[in-house]
């Protein structure tokens, strides 16, 4: 992690010794390793203006250097759709800048069009079934209506026919036979009457035995047709009647009987061509889009750019760089990756960040980027996401664990950037402000002590200092110099070291 300000001409060329940097519990950065002075600029010789630092007053900013690889925001992976495996006819040169419409590959599709044609055929023998089974529902539900009109009809001829007998035939037939028997009890009981009379005037000879004899032969008749209309009554009643009425219901009852029957037969040849009907249209829907799939597949036969980028081959990534090359001629299969296309004009910077560090870095947090290819460049960029999981690193360095942070690059589009180019980063994490501030090479430790070597006469002294966050360049003094003082940034000759902190006593 590192801290930075520029330093002043005078001093730049003094700034070479190496510190490493940790946070302490509170979260401020502390120098944590000893400093390391010792041979640190000049050894020896007349001290200049440039071996010493004027205590002043100001700020710096608190980074993490960083490095990484640039890459596109916006990547398009490409894979092959077409099913099977299938040989690339023509191929667009890698590292090729397409435009979204653009042609990047073209796939034989001699199989893919034997299929269409094979389609078609059996998509007209599924039409021409399909036609028929229609064809058919529609005649067996004339059939059914007809069938089932002509067995309703027959229905209501039988309840026609029961009710003309009931309310007809038996009430006319009744009125008969109860005409004839009271007509032939009248006869008869006159008949009678006149008999009673005849044997009269017969006693008194008014009359001859002959004409007595016809009176009661008359009789005799007329109470047997008497008899005769009261026998017919009663078998009419009991008899007649009864079977008449059986007969009509029963006529009545079959007819509805076979009303059912015609019915359940009808809906039954109904519901086989409604199925048989079903069958076909889910044939023809099959073949339809067998049909449909297979002319999309010939679309699938040339593949075209869906996006502006740069065309990368996908056997140029890095997971497939096992996988055969990409060329005219190759066989490819469905799913495989063809290419990516990274669009060059949102670039990003993914950045590895030590896990110890990782926790300081938020989103929109300002960053700096360097390509390697463009080192006298540098590129503003905020963070956008920092990974979730951290990555080893690798068989090198096992125990490294790096988090990786997503840059986006702002205003880079006239530099022709590409994906995985090498960049460096410096994340800017917090920047402190009025406060005294020392080149952080002039600190050096006397056991636990931090201190520095402070101007005292014509001389210097170890004077033990308090430190805060500091930076690559610079470390906050908390306590323990002013405004104006001047201190060494180099070990100061031994004649001229005026007090130790371990002793305390002037230097002989």
């Amino acid at each position: 992690m590192s801290m930075n300000t520029p330093l002043p001409n005078r001093l730049r060329g003094a700034v070479s010794s190496t510190t490493m940097v940790a946070l302490a519990a509170g979260g401020a950065m502390v120098v944590t390793v000893a400093w390391m002075l010792a041979g640190g600029g000049s050894s020896g010789g007349t001290i200049t203006e440039t071996d010493l630092f004027p205590v002043e007053r100001g700020g710096f900013d608190i980074s993490i250097p960083t490095s990484g690889d640039l890459a596109s925001l916006d990547i398009v992976e490409i894979r092959n759709q077409l099913e099977g495996t299938s040989t690339i006819m023509w191929l667009i040169p890698e590292g090729s800048t397409v435009e979204e419409g653009d042609k990047l590959l073209r796939l034989d599709d001699e199989a893919v069009k034997k299929n269409i044609e094979s389609a078609e055929e059996m998509l007209t023998k599924a039409k021409n079934q399909l036609d028929n089974a229609i064809s058919n529902l529609e005649i067996a539900e004339k059939r059914r209506d007809t069938n089932v009109s002509q067995a309703q009809l027959q229905i209501d001829l039988a309840r026609l026919d029961l009710e003309a007998w009931e309310h007809g035939d038996v009430v006319s037939k009744r009125k008969t036979l109860q005409l004839n028997l009271e007509t032939a009890d009248k006869d008869y009981k006159r008949l009678q009457q006149k008999y009673q009379k005849s044997l009269e005037l017969k006693e008194r000879n008014f009359i001859s035995q002959n004409e007595l004899d016809q009176d009661e032969i008359s009789m005799i008749r007329a109470k047997a047709t008497w008899e005769q209309a009261e026998l017919a009554e009663h078998v009419y009643e009991n008899y007649t009647f009864k079977k008449d009425q059986q007969t009509k219901q029963s006529n009545l009852k079959m007819s509805e009987e076979e009303y059912q029957r015609i019915v359940r037969r009808e809906e039954a040849n109904v519901n086989s061509n409604k199925s048989n009907l079903e069958a076909h249209q889910e044939g023809f829907a099959n073949r339809q889009e067998r049909l449909k799939k297979y002319q999309e597949q010939e679309g699938f036969c040339e593949v075209m750019a869906p996006s502006p980028g740069l065309v990368v081959y996908g056997s140029s990534v890095e997971e497939w760089r096992d996988e055969k090359p990409l060329r005219v001629g190759t066989k490819v299969s469905r799913n495989e990756l063809l290419f990516i296309l990274p669009d060059n004009s949102n670039m990003a910077a993914e950045l590895s960040v030590n896990e110890a560090l990782s926790g300081y870095v938020k989103p929109e947090q300002r960053v700096t980027i360097v390509p390697d290819a463009i080192p006298d460049v540098v590129l503003e960029g905020k963070v956008l996401l920092v990974g979730v999981l951290a990555e080893d690193g690798g068989w090198r360095d096992p125990n490294r664990r790096d988090y990786t942070v997503t840059v986006e690059i702002q205003e880079e589009e006239a530099l022709g950037l590409k994906p995985s180019m090498r960049c460096k980063g410096r994340i800017y994490i917090d920047r402190v402000d009025d406060i005294i501030f020392v080149p952080v090479h002039a600190v050096a430790r006397e056991g636990m002590q931090p201190f520095v070597w402070l101007r005292d006469g014509n001389g210097y002294k170890q004077h033990p200092v308090t430190i805060g966050n500091s930076s690559e360049l610079y470390v906050e003094i908390k306590d323990g110099l002013v405004e104006g003082d001047f201190i060494l940034l180099r070990e100061p000759e031994p004649g001229t070291v005026t007090q130790r902190i371990e002793t305390g006593a002037p230097a002989a």
